[in-house]
């Protein structure tokens, strides 16, 4: 072989081999960013995980709220279905280093919460981090913490407050919103057996209803009869960001209120509720799901409708 030609076929190895890491860049962002699943392309997973690190999971709990923390460690480490690892704290242990650590983080059974705590989830996702937030988590503040009010968002509006997962912090004689409900696309109203009475462990509610269009994959396999049978938080879908709700209950008849506790007896919820929706701290990819109802709540003993399918499709859609 020629000299020339050694040179021209050295130059032509380095191209290519340039090119294909170049490309495993971009796919790495891209997986990264949450725009594209590492399952999307054969053998893509092993490869990327070899670099980032294998996926981790890290559930924050505390004492009160919807959920239960343990029976999801359970059903992500049962070796029948995902058989993946959990680690558990308690979120008055949660700090910035610690939550960087971890490539998904799900908070659960988290009721009372602090501005500070919210704001530590909020740059968690801004960082790259993925979220799943469950229930009624953070709706209960602090008596020190400051409530963000419509006059806050909107100068001339009313000073009422917005709701739970509006907060605002003062730094330097400045106020500084926290917006988890615009993180999470959809603002907190009640919990369902704080407006109905609930006098069975799991309360007929209605039937899941899938988004129109091709089926997620957190709501893959889901069948489309499946009766929804647990207690959930009443949410309001926000329309001022990117969203996609993927999954809502049907109960088929209004909703209304018999106790008081949320709003005036007598008040109508609707008919129909957002159960699962999925957000972007970036606009770009999903990065945060928001669970209205627990997703282990259908892997406990006694449920009539009992699966993991929920759980299983959490991991998957969110780190394969």
């Amino acid at each position: 072989m020629e000299e020339a030609q050694i040179r021209r076929y050295i130059n032509d190895s380095f191209h290519v081999l340039t090119l294909i890491l170049l490309i495993m860049i971009i796919l790495g962002i891209m997986t990264w960013a949450g725009v594209t699943k590492c399952s999307a392309i054969p053998g893509w997973c092993s490869v990327y995980y070899l670099f980032a690190g294998e996926p981790n999971i890290l559930i924050v709990y505390g004492e009160t709220g919807l959920g239960d923390p343990f029976l999801l460690e359970k059903a992500i480490e049962n070796p029948e279905y995902l058989g993946k690892r959990a680690e558990m704290v308690q979120l008055k242990n949660i700090s910035p280093g610690l939550l960087k650590n971890y490539k998904l983080v799900i908070v659960d059974r988290a009721k009372k919460m602090s501005t500070e705590e919210i704001s530590l989830f909020i740059d968690y996702v801004s960082e790259g981090g993925k979220l799943v937030w469950i229930g009624d988590s953070g709706t209960e503040p602090y008596d020190t913490d400051l409530m963000l009010l419509e006059s806050d968002r909107s100068p001339g509006m009313a000073d009422t407050e917005i709701g739970p997962w509006a907060r605002k912090q003062i730094k330097d004689d400045a106020n500084y919103s926290v917006d988890l409900d615009k993180l999470l696309s959809v603002s907190f109203i009640g919990n369902y057996c704080d407006i109905k009475t609930c006098g069975d462990e799991f309360p007929f509610i209605g039937y899941f209803r899938k988004a129109p269009g091709p089926t997620h994959d957190l709501v893959k396999g889901l069948d489309p009869r499946f009766e929804m049978r647990a207690d959930f938080s009443v949410v309001k879908k926000r329309l001022d960001k990117y969203n996609n709700e993927v999954l809502t209950v049907d109960a088929f008849s209004a909703i209304i209120d018999e106790k008081g506790l949320v709003k005036p007896k007598g008040t109508n919820y609707g008919d129909v509720f957002s159960i699962i929706m999925v957000s972007s701290a970036s606009g770009l990819g999903e990065t945060i799901v928001y669970f209205a109802v627990p997703p282990e709540t259908f892997s406990m003993e006694g449920q009539p409708n009992k699966t993991f399918l929920f759980v299983e499709n959490m991991y998957y859609a969110l780190l394969e």
